[in-house]
């Protein structure tokens, strides 16, 4: 179990900072806030974070992605595509409703969602790749 959570952590930290760089590097170069839309956690906490914890934050639950997917791969392999193909829809199904509950709002919102689907799958292919390669 401990072999599990070690891998984890390292799978959750480097492919939600990649996302999130990704993100950051998107809202610098178009200006739409994919970046703030993904740290926004407004609809949990109303008072005002650092981006430093919102970061964390992030990566925690990005941690708690890849555990749950660790597990799964590691236990149950044929659940595996399943359990993706419901977080991957959570998360599309967050893109709105961060949009509607925070103060964070895409201006052209088409590009937005396309981006944000596209890189939450690349986000969920480099889960899958780094359990398949022993992580």
């Amino acid at each position: 179990m401990i072999r599990i959570l070690i891998s984890s952590v390292i799978i959750g930290t480097v492919t939600g900072l990649v996302l999130l760089l990704f993100f950051a590097y998107i809202q610098m170069l178009t200006g739409i806030g994919l970046m703030n839309l993904l740290l926004d956690i407004d609809f949990i906490y109303a008072g005002s974070l650092s981006l430093f914890t919102e970061i964390l934050l992030h990566l925690l639950t990005s941690v708690i992605i890849a555990l749950i997917l660790k597990t799964v791969h590691v236990h149950k392999r044929w659940w595996y595509l399943p359990v993706v193909i419901m977080m991957l829809l959570i998360t599309v199904a967050l893109y709105f409703i961060l949009q509607w509950a925070g103060n964070t709002s895409i201006s052209d919102n088409s590009i937005g969602f396309i981006l944000w689907v596209i890189f939450h799958i690349g986000y969920f292919e480099l889960i899958y790749y780094m359990h398949k390669s022993g992580y």
